[in-house]
């Protein structure tokens, strides 16, 4: 009897279920968001194809006469939501800030606190997660907490 009533549940379960295809296509992106901010002439988001460069959305947004480009690398690829801050150009009595979005190992080991092994992390966590969206986000790679932040805070940019 309770075979019965069993095997029942699970026929009706099996009727009330809407069998439908799934779309993949709805997965499958061709297009990525980036936001551009700073020094240039139009700021905002953009709607770019995937595996596009920092370059391309440059093209796009016009960059200004006192843009700083120095710390970029025109060749990154960028990630869907990623956000791309470009600085004015520094007087030149400013100190150099680093920026943990395109420095290498050897300029990462410039700062204060950091060596080579949180310098490779710092870089690891960039290419799986993408650009740092702000300064904080630095405190996401292990080694990094907020004393070392602290230390380092007024060194380095986006």
């Amino acid at each position: 009897m309770k075979r019965i009533l069993v095997v029942l549940i699970l026929a009706a379960c099996a009727f009330s279920i809407r069998m439908k295809p799934v779309d993949f296509s709805s997965l499958n992106k061709e297009t990525i968001r980036v936001t551009v901010i700073g020094a240039v002439e139009k700021e905002g988001e953009y709607e770019i194809p995937l595996y596009s460069s920092v370059q391309d959305v440059l093209d796009l947004s016009g960059v200004s006469t006192e843009a700083d480009l120095s710390t970029f690398n025109p060749d990154s690829v960028l990630k869907d939501h990623d956000m791309i801050v470009i600085p004015e150009k520094k007087e030149e009595d400013e100190a150099e800030r680093i920026s943990i979005n395109t420095a290498d190992e050897e300029q990462l080991c410039t700062l204060k606190g950091i060596g080579p092994a949180t310098a490779k992390r710092i870089i690891e966590w960039r290419e799986e997660n993408g650009l740092f969206q702000n300064l904080e986000d630095l405190m996401r790679v292990k080694g990094i907490g907020q004393a070392t932040f602290e230390k380092i805070k007024d060194q380095i940019s986006l």
